[in-house]
């Protein structure tokens, strides 16, 4: 399977979820041949991640992992095409100039497409911290036919990379479920603003909500692939939403960075908390407090509960054993590591 076939494939609306897997399969297997990476989880003390000051970037095997993320890797390349399309549309006649924040080493969500293109519609900058991972991509560009494409690498953090002139186009996707460890609220605030104002950053939105949730037997519902229809799932299974704690949308991230206030004990900033209460539950003992994340990559192209790596629930260790009527402070706090952060308040 060549990569043109693997760019049909993906974004065929009708290829069925096997034909999918079996071409992110054959894209990962390639990319993997021709630079020597090789897929890798790494969650194992963090090797070779680089600790910046907003964040984790993570090591060039890690990124490439995040391939193997079927329905991750199927909507954002889909999304990323549907938004070059319009942006053509919106900039006519003008070469489109796309950021590629934290390309990894395979340029996943954009070196599929790039056959679809003619040298000179696109002007690419692919930055990423690990030379490696800049080193692999460029390969990979001339190994797949795409040299003649304006491409350009930048070593750099995402957090503060500042371009020359603005862009049409910023890809960013640095996450881990419920925006935990990675640095993409601080990428998203730094980049969208340098985007021109018709311009598109993906993923369009991100929204981390709270709630209650028999976690158990959600996985149940979801099976050994922790993959089910989002909706279906909200049918068969009862949860109580407590409120939504979070939301990353590109225009607004900046002013939201720079209201963050530092927090009770001074050693961060965070943004604006959210406070819920847990409801007073005769079977409050069969749910768990969880954090669920839904993402907009662009227009209809969403990625819900479950269905990646990214979306997955994280359970809030801290507010177990659960007590009705107690109330928390909710915050997400930004930082080397970024995360929710939950105080108790006193009960009312």
């Amino acid at each position: 399977m060549n990569i043109n076939t693997i760019s049909d494939t993906i974004l065929d609306e009708t290829s069925s979820p096997e034909a999918l897997r079996e071409a992110l399969d054959a894209f990962v297997r390639l990319c993997g041949e021709i630079t020597d990476i090789r897929p890798d989880p790494s969650f194992d003390a963090w090797a070779e991640d680089s600790l910046l000051e907003a964040g984790v970037a993570i090591n060039p095997q890690a990124a490439a992992h995040c391939a193997t993320d079927c329905q991750r890797s199927v909507m954002f390349v889909r999304g990323v095409y549907a938004a070059i399309n319009v942006l053509k549309v919106r900039f006519p006649g003008t070469p489109l100039e796309i950021l590629y924040a934290g390309c990894g080493p395979f340029g996943t969500l954009l070196l599929p497409l790039l056959g679809r293109f003619s040298p000179g519609e696109l002007k690419l900058y692919l930055l990423d911290f690990h030379q490696r991972s800049l080193d692999s991509v460029m390969l990979l560009l001339a190994e797949f036919g795409f040299a003649a494409h304006a491409a350009q690498t930048v070593k750099a953090d995402a957090c503060n990379y500042k371009h020359t002139g603005e862009l049409h186009l910023v890809i960013a996707e640095a996450m881990q479920k419920s925006l935990e460890q990675e640095p993409q609220f601080a990428v998203t605030a730094n980049l969208a603003p340098q985007l021109y104002p018709t311009g598109v950053f993906i993923p369009q939105r991100i929204d981390v909500s709270m709630c209650l949730a028999d976690l158990k037997h959600e996985k149940e519902l979801c099976g050994h692939s922790q993959k089910i229809d989002s909706n279906a799932l909200e049918k068969s299974a009862t949860r109580y939403l407590l409120g939504t704690v979070g939301t990353l949308l590109p225009e607004h991230a900046f002013e939201q960075m720079q209201l963050a206030q530092t927090n009770s004990d001074g050693r961060c900033f965070e943004l604006e908390p959210t406070i819920v209460v847990i409801p007073m539950m005769a079977d409050i003992v069969g749910f768990d407090a969880a954090l669920f994340t839904r993402i907009c990559v662009f227009g209809q192209y969403w990625l819900k509960d479950y269905e990646s790596q990214i979306t997955l629930p994280l359970k809030c260790h801290e507010l177990s054993p659960l007590t009705g009527g107690e109330r928390y402070r909710v915050s997400y706090q930004l930082g080397s590591y970024p995360k929710f952060h939950f105080e108790r308040l006193n009960s009312e």
